[in-house]
């Protein structure tokens, strides 16, 4: 049970929230979805909560919401970064292909998917391949299959974003982007959307993902744009799908 100062205290942190993020990215949520993701957010605010315990993709509410609306039995999804998204889906869709380049973190997704009864997830290790002779690439270009942390600076993320080569074109329904060097495995996944399915890219205020947004823009694709609060952190944010024309 939560405290009338605990709660005062979260409103407050949210509510600056919402103004910081009104102020960097030109955007004014409504007051409705404030009010209405509240609930969500602070009880995601408690320590043991968690994508992976509570099986939910790390998403803005809103574009969680757009899924669990749109997503259907009969769906295959492709995802870069497992996780809760990888049982939220799992529950959801017929096929689920989830790459991921952590052998820790793998692990404990296994665990946790191996107790349930499902059938139709498959989990890949792809780790990134150490390049010291690398010179100054830039996690913008989807070419230089490269991320952002510095961790990974002499890091190679190729054999990772081109895991999704070995299927059809058109195979998938909806293309996950949440991992690593998102800008180049967007640019192995674009031929893989079915027509009528969806490309999702979350933290798609990022500037270094500008080649994205401007692809699919060219291409005609319908863009729904999803910011505001998301679990488990006090930051807003943005989750951008777009939806490939027939």
């Amino acid at each position: 049970m939560h405290s009338s100062n605990t709660i005062l205290q979260n409103l407050e942190t949210y509510r600056n929230a919402a103004k910081r993020f009104a102020k960097e990215q030109g955007y004014n949520i409504s007051i409705w979805d404030l009010i209405r993701f509240f609930p969500s957010w602070f009880r995601s605010q408690n320590k043991e909560a968690s994508p992976l315990i509570d099986q939910v993709p790390w998403l803005t509410f809103a574009a969680i919401q757009f899924l669990e609306k749109h997503l259907t039995q009969n769906m295959r999804v492709y995802e870069y970064g497992a996780g809760g998204s990888t049982l939220f889906f799992a529950a959801r869709v017929s096929e689920v292909v989830s790459v991921e380049h952590d052998p820790v973190w793998i692990s404990k997704v296994n665990t946790l998917v191996d107790s349930y009864p499902y059938k139709n997830v498959k989990i890949c290790l792809v780790e990134p391949i150490l390049q010291t002779n690398r010179v100054d690439p830039k996690s913008s270009d989807p070419s230089a299959y490269c991320s952002a942390l510095k961790k990974y600076a002499e890091y190679s993320f190729q054999d990772y974003a081109s895991s999704i080569d070995i299927y059809p074109d058109e195979y998938f329904d909806l293309v996950f982007i949440d991992g690593r060097a998102r800008p180049s495995c967007f640019k192995h996944s674009l031929s893989k959307v079915k027509q009528n399915g969806f490309v999702l890219l979350d933290n798609s205020e990022r500037i270094h993902y500008a080649y994205i947004h401007e692809t699919l823009d060219r291409r005609g694709w319908k863009k729904f744009y999803f910011g505001g609060p998301g679990p488990y952190g006090s930051k807003f944010w943005q989750t951008c799908i777009w939806r490939r024309s027939i």
